[in-house]
């Protein structure tokens, strides 16, 4: 098999970097380009796509660096570690989008930063990483920074997709906080389950990727077609919902080719990427890029003259006139001094979180010729472990 380099740390970082600014973008194009549809219909799309390109991607690197059988290559044994990985894919995007129309773009803002908090407490409590008062403390700032950025101002709003849900009670709004819930302990979950997965070195990073999402959109189509029998749980998810819930607006196409593949297999791409190479802390505490880089998009917007801002509404005539403008396409909110003091607290909370990344963390994933020396040495235990199995049956 082809042998590869490690890449640098700085490399690492910038993939890292780059994935949440692109999921930030994204919640900006789902703001502005995605009419309303229902919501599982659009995970369902996005992840059957994702899928088939991820695979292809997967086949051509997987061939090209020596794996026998391509996109095939590797054990039947693992399949329950990719269940587990595409099970966090599928209540991470899931329950993201059935948050939004329940709750709000808001709320969710609010909840994707707690990632790193609940990937940093399962990764301590289960000995992946070392407790460290320094890494913990970095993390809570950049939390911070992010609420701020949300609940202080505009223009860090989340990927409101599909439209909003029409009106929401109390209870909408608290399945919505439960859903955010279970999507950012699912966002967790492909993390840790992903890291276990490129630890046995029998995988390429893209299949990794590939496999979970083949997994995910396995569950989301069963979800989905359960959901469609209920006409009650339909009208629940999306009550702005016209016709058919299997429906795809034509005019939402270009906003779905990009979720598709920037978002679905570019940015899952470098995630699991980096997983490989860093800690799982580091991995998801880069979320908090993602409100940022959504504020820096929106002022651009309206600085360009691109899309008029919600809060730039004269009196009367002038409202009217945004009223009338905004029946074509939506305002955005602009950035406050609330999104520049957040900022600040975001970029300082992840260069804390950097700087106390471990030289040589717990179970680092390494190389692939330090895998392969891996692989020849678990098939020597398990030969050992047959001898004395056989040992013993003849001893009997």
């Amino acid at each position: 098999m082809r042998k590869q380099a490690s890449p640098t740390k700085h490399l690492v970082h910038i993939g890292l970097a780059t994935a949440q600014i692109l999921f930030g973008i994204s919640a900006v194009v789902g703001t502005v380009g995605l009419p309303s549809f229902h919501p599982l219909t659009f995970a369902l799309v996005r992840e059957s796509s994702a899928t088939i390109i991820l695979l292809a991607a997967a086949h051509v690197t997987s061939n090209y660096v020596g794996r026998t059988g391509g996109v095939l290559s590797g054990s039947l044994h693992d399949w329950k570690l990719f269940f587990v990985s595409g099970l966090g894919i599928f209540l991470s995007q899931a329950f993201y989008i059935t948050g939004i129309k329940l709750s709000s773009a808001v709320a969710a803002s609010v909840w994707q930063p707690s990632q790193p908090i609940i990937t940093a407490a399962v990764c301590m409590i289960i000995g992946w990483e070392k407790f460290s008062c320094k890494r913990v403390m970095s993390i809570l700032v950049a939390f911070l920074g992010c609420s701020i950025m949300v609940l202080g101002g505009g223009g860090a709003s989340g990927e409101a997709i599909g439209g909003s849900g029409g009106d929401r009670n109390s209870f909408s709004k608290l399945m919505g906080q439960i859903c955010f819930f279970i999507n950012c302990c699912g966002s967790s979950l492909y993390v840790l389950a992903s890291k276990r997965i490129l630890a046995t070195g029998r995988y390429e990073s893209v299949t990794v990727t590939a496999w979970s999402y083949f997994t995910a959109s396995l569950l989301m189509a069963i979800f989905a077609i359960l959901t469609s029998w209920s006409h009650g749980i339909s009208t629940f998810l999306c009550s702005d919902c016209e016709g058919s819930i299997w429906k795809v607006p034509p005019s939402a196409i270009p906003a779905l080719l990009w979720f598709i593949v920037m978002t679905s297999s570019c940015c899952y791409g470098l995630i699991t990427w980096a997983n490989k190479y860093a800690t799982g802390t580091l991995v998801i505490g880069y979320t908090v890029l993602q409100p940022v880089s959504s504020a820096i998009l929106i002022q651009l917007l309206v600085w360009f003259g691109m899309y008029e801002s919600c809060g730039s509404s004269d009196e009367s005539g002038g409202r009217l006139l945004k009223t009338l403008t905004s029946l074509a396409k939506p305002c955005l909110d602009e950035p406050d001094i609330f999104t520049a003091v957040g900022a600040i607290a975001v970029f300082a909370g992840l260069l804390g979180l950097i700087w106390t990344e471990p030289n040589v963390p717990k179970g680092k994933e390494r190389t692939d010729s330090d895998h392969e020396s891996d692989m020849e040495l678990n098939l020597l235990e398990e030969k050992k472990g047959l001898l004395e199995l056989t040992d013993l049956g003849d001893n009997e």
